[in-house]
């Protein structure tokens, strides 16, 4: 009889309510974040990229990517985008391909955008990084052994994934978003007999804009933004302080009874292009890093380091953020409060 490992079985027979990846950068990872940041750039096209390294010093490699385009069109009043996400947590692996549409309503001295996404997933085991009981003796790993044990009936799998959410700014200053991941809850079991959903991932965020001259282009953003998936919980709050050519700034994430803080977070983006004179190009790079504080401890886990890349173009037709609800022929004259 084939061998099957304990642990294998835990890992993948039984349910699990894990809790997603998230990025320390959540707003230069606009398409991760919220479906409805669809076609809401500064510029009509743009072009982001996210990478996060969780963990330095866990050998398990556990690290996370995610690239994104997505473009304003006006006949379709709102934006379409595409993303493209992997993670990496030892020998799982998990890749998803998202098609989202974000449609744009101007109301009296606020802007709403309601987006919605749906794509494919994919959840993998590499079987390359696993030894199993019939490849180990009293001494060890047994060199050049192959395991009998029975891959995954589910290996490899595909599953569909739906996501909602909404951005809406007020005034001058506040901007608002939320929605929900996975929807659908799909099951990411591996075997065949047992469901394993993906717990649905709530979401909502606050920010507020604080001017510090009169031009608009110093200001400080504090914010706060709320996770709740399955029996987990986070949130995180924090403040950047941004110019016309950098933004810095500091974040707390914890769960939300302060029991078990999660780490400090520092990040850093550069505006390569002074966005005072360039009107038709914005190019940002960013970086965080986080010091973790919870049970695992800053000296066993050496944090998470995070890059960030965000392009943006206005094109030959395009319109910018500013000027988008005085050239929609449904909204003519209708205040159109800036994203931020």
């Amino acid at each position: 009889m084939k061998k099957y490992l304990l642990i294998w079985i835990g890992l993948l027979g039984l349910k699990s309510f894990a809790q997603d990846p998230f990025f320390s950068q959540a707003f230069n990872a606009p398409l991760t974040l919220n479906p409805a940041s669809a076609g809401n750039g500064e510029m009509d096209l743009r072009f982001t990229a996210t990478y996060k390294r969780h963990f330095i010093n866990v050998p398990s490699t556990m690290q996370y990517a995610a690239v994104g385009v997505d473009r304003y069109i006006k006949n379709l009043h709102g934006g379409v985008g595409l993303l493209l996400t992997g993670s990496r947590e030892g020998y799982l692996a998990k890749n998803s391909l998202h098609a989202m549409y974000s449609y744009a309503l101007c109301l009296p001295s606020s802007r709403l955008h309601l987006g919605l996404q749906a794509g494919v997933a994919n959840r993998s085991v590499n079987y390359n990084k696993l030894y199993f009981s019939d490849q180990i003796d009293n001494t060890g790993i047994i060199p050049g052994s192959v395991s009998g044990v029975d891959l995954a009936l589910n290996n490899n799998k595909y599953f569909a994934d739906f996501a909602a959410g909404f951005i809406y700014y007020y005034r001058e200053n506040w901007m608002f978003g939320g929605g929900a991941q996975h929807i659908n809850q799909p099951d990411e079991s591996l075997t065949s007999n047992i469901y394993s959903k993906l717990p649905r991932r709530w979401f909502g965020y606050a920010r507020y804009k604080m001017d510090l001259d009169e031009a608009g282009d110093s200001y400080f953003l504090p914010g706060i933004i709320f996770y709740k998936q399955g029996q987990n919980t986070s949130s995180g709050f924090g403040c950047e302080y941004k110019n016309a050519r950098m933004a810095i700034g500091a974040w707390y994430r914890n769960n939300m009874n302060f029991n078990s803080s999660d780490a400090f977070v520092v990040t850093l983006s550069l505006d390569l292009f002074d966005r005072r004179y360039n009107e038709t190009d914005r190019l940002r790079v960013g970086m965080a890093y986080d010091a973790t504080t919870g049970k695992l401890g800053f000296s066993r886990s050496a944090g998470s380091g995070e890059g960030a890349f965000i392009w943006e173009k206005l094109t030959s037709n395009g319109i910018t953020s500013d000027e988008r609800c005085d050239t929609d022929y449904r909204m003519k004259g209708t205040p159109c409060p800036q994203r931020f």
